[in-house]
């Protein structure tokens, strides 16, 4: 499993943890990290290996992916309960889909292994931007 129960323990308290699973049962909160993992997959499987990246297990994982992905999980626990929904974990749910969206485009980097061939050579795709709005000449 890439997340952990001792994950949490960075970015919740165990109460905090205790009243989000009051009325979730072991496969729900599984269900909600899963949600997180394949959030964070879509994100960032156009550039990196994605399979690599969460195959890894204790240290060897990337922290900012475990924190990103928790971020994630967590704002998915508290989507059936928006009330009790702490300002904070809104943000930090907000500020990683941002980092996300800015690596998926290319405009941000990550410390991740990047998609290879099968004679290991790393993949990068070729990707045309212009500083001018595109405009339909139509007539």
């Amino acid at each position: 499993m890439f997340i952990t129960d001792d994950d949490y323990s960075v970015l919740v308290r165990e109460e905090i943890k205790d009243i989000l699973l009051e009325n979730y049962s072991e496969t729900k909160l599984r269900a909600a990290e899963q949600m997180a993992i394949d959030q964070v997959k879509n994100y960032l499987s156009g550039k990196y290996d994605t399979g690599e990246i969460f195959s890894r297990t204790g240290d060897a994982r990337n922290s900012h992916i475990v924190m990103i992905t928790l971020d994630c999980a967590l704002y998915h626990l508290y989507t059936p309960i928006p009330r009790k929904m702490p300002e904070t974990r809104a943000q930090r749910y907000q500020d990683a889909i941002d980092w996300l969206k800015l690596v998926a485009k290319g405009e941000g980097t990550a410390d991740l292994p990047k998609i290879k061939n099968e004679s290991g050579e790393t993949l990068s795709g070729i990707r045309f931007t212009s500083k001018y709005t595109a405009e339909n000449n139509r007539w």
